[in-house]
């Protein structure tokens, strides 16, 4: 009887050591298979005037949406938060790159999450105005936001390397990268009139900056790793008119011409909150990129973009008359 036992025992090891044995195996292959997800998808090796075909190759598993940009081709953007890009091409090259993903190779060992101080160490040196030559003029063009919000390298003086900071973490670190070919970007600061002048299609791609913008709030949500936002077609509606109203009547605040509030706003459109919240910026020829930026190293506007916000709808707006691109932002959470 205690052979028997002691049989029975040994064998229940056994069954359980199999057991063992072949959950290690299936957690280890899962974690292989993870792993080797993650690695493939890190290499997201692109630069600036590769060629389309290698740019396509590099990222062909991402689900890609186009729109109207400012310039004379279009936006190639990525509908994954968590790799999300802008790109545009020129006689099949890339010249426009824009990323906040993580999985970016980087450029100079410069990645999304190096600290300001490992930058500064870099051989990279920065602007502190852009010096534009047309002919025989050298026009200055200054950017308040350069050397706060981000630096800007001239790169073989043939593209610009913005780094754009995130100021409110400790340490500062990078939490965006673009790339643009200089001439481009030269002629688009010193050109007066960018986006109004494309009168047939401005109203599209007022649009598009929009759609932009919601894109890339969730790209952000993901680098916060906080959840995605839902689009709200009825918060992009408010939002615009709001925008629409700072931009005819020339102000900047929450508070509109009509002395309405965003609650007050809200509540004439008849959506019914439980919580809601604000962001509004504005600027010369402002992409959408960089008004998020804007806004993410801002304490309050942050706040939204972080919270536990659970929709969100972007309207956008223009003042021909000195170019100035109004972003308006709202949150909320619901009620039933």
């Amino acid at each position: 009887m205690k052979m028997f036992a002691k049989k029975c025992y040994l064998l229940r090891c056994l069954v359980l050591l199999l057991a063992a044995i072949f959950f290690v195996n299936i957690v280890m292959g899962l974690a292989g298979k993870s792993a080797f997800s993650f690695a493939s998808q890190q290499k997201r090796d692109v630069y600036m005037f590769c060629p389309r075909s290698i740019f396509d190759k590099v990222y062909s598993d991402v689900e890609i949406q186009i729109f109207k940009s400012p310039f004379d081709f279009p936006f190639y953007v990525s509908k994954n938060p968590s790799d999300f890009f802008i790109a545009a091409f020129e006689n099949d090259r890339l010249i426009f790159y824009y990323t906040n993903s993580r999985l970016f190779a980087g450029f100079s060992n410069i990645k999304i999450g190096t600290t300001v101080e490992k930058v500064k160490k870099s051989r990279l040196s920065f602007v502190d105005r852009f010096a534009i030559v047309r002919g025989n003029s050298t026009y200055t063009y200054n950017d308040n936001n350069l050397g706060q919000n981000y630096d800007v390298s001239i790169v073989k003086n043939s593209y610009y390397l913005f780094l754009f900071y995130d100021r409110i973490v400790n340490p500062n670190v990078v939490c965006g990268i673009f790339m643009v070919k200089k001439s481009l970007w030269d002629e688009f600061l010193l050109n007066e009139h960018p986006i109004s002048s494309k009168k047939n299609v401005v109203q599209s791609l007022i649009f598009s900056l929009e759609k932009i913008q919601l894109l890339h709030l969730n790209s952000i949500r993901a680098y916060l790793q906080k959840p995605y936002f839902v689009f709200s077609d009825n918060l992009s509606k408010l939002a615009r008119v709001h925008s629409q109203n700072m931009a005819k009547y020339n102000f900047f605040s929450h508070t509109d011409s009509f002395g309405k509030t965003p609650q007050d706003r809200f509540k004439s459109a008849g959506i019914l909150y439980l919580k809601l919240g604000e962001n509004i910026a504005m600027g010369t020829k402002l992409l959408p990129f960089f008004a998020n930026h804007l806004l993410l190293n801002s304490k309050g506007h942050r706040q939204n973009i972080e919270g536990n916000f659970e929709i969100v709808g972007a309207g956008c707006a223009l003042d021909p008359n000195y170019e100035n691109v109004y972003y308006t932002q709202d949150f909320a959470v619901l009620r039933d």
